[in-house]
């Protein structure tokens, strides 16, 4: 399901405005991690100067944690720790509560990029109590809807929360192109880990996911258990 959400004051972030006002466009959320102090670290890719997005951040005052500021493949990309507002805490709650998963990256857009376009695979009881809960609290507007697919979402929840993160970045980097544009080490750089690191990740991924595309309707369990089975020698 995709739909668009719209804050009622305009802003999900009182913060956002102070970049706002310096010029900043926010282009994409490419990732959301909550933490249990109640703050928030999450990946954006903005457009404006990088000078220009310091400056705002520094204005802040005590919501901004930490931040760092780098380029990638052409975008500025903002990696924000920071105390989220009552309405970004709801609306991540939200998901939590009932076990949707969110599709990165999330896109800014409508009028001056203040809305946020969202893409969930979830059950379909799920998504409606969603849509529902969230239409309390902000605009929504409903732009897709598709069948649950369980195996889609099995491919996703399969993999733990740094394997999803891994994985994007090799996507978005240009990994699986052909031509494969980067190496585990530019990979690694996005990541700040080692290329080795980002081998071992990849490698784990695709033997997670490969039995899965290729045996299509195969059911999980029986798969796995062919996975799991140790291997047989010849017979003495």
């Amino acid at each position: 399901m995709t739909y668009v959400i719209t804050p009622p004051r305009e802003y999900f972030d009182r913060g956002a405005e102070r970049l706002r006002e310096r010029g900043i466009t926010f282009e994409s959320v490419r990732n959301v991690d909550p933490l249990d102090d109640g703050t928030i670290v999450a990946q954006q890719v903005v457009r404006g100067e990088r000078a220009a997005v310091r400056s705002a951040l520094e204005e802040t005052g005590p919501t901004v944690v930490d931040y760092h500021v780098t380029d990638a493949a052409g975008a500025t990309v903002l990696q924000l720790h920071y105390r989220p507002s009552d309405l970004t805490r709801e609306l991540l709650t939200i998901h939590q509560r009932h076990a949707v998963v969110l599709e990165y990256p999330l896109e800014y857009t409508g009028a001056r990029n203040r809305s946020l376009r969202v893409s969930e695979i979830g059950r379909g009881d799920a998504l409606r109590r969603v849509i529902e809960e969230t239409r309390a609290i902000v605009d929504v507007e409903i732009e897709r809807l598709v069948d649950y697919e369980p195996s889609a979402q099995r491919l996703v929840a399969d993999l733990t929360d740094r394997q999803r993160e891994v994985l994007r970045v090799a996507v978005e980097e240009g990994y699986y192109e052909e031509p494969r544009r980067v190496t585990y080490g530019d990979v690694a750089a996005r990541l700040e880990c080692s290329a080795g690191t980002v081998g071992q990740h990849l490698r784990r991924i695709e033997a997670r996911l490969m039995p899965t595309l290729v045996d299509g309707d195969r059911p999980r369990s029986e798969i796995d258990r062919e996975r799991d089975r140790p291997p047989t020698g010849p017979s003495r």
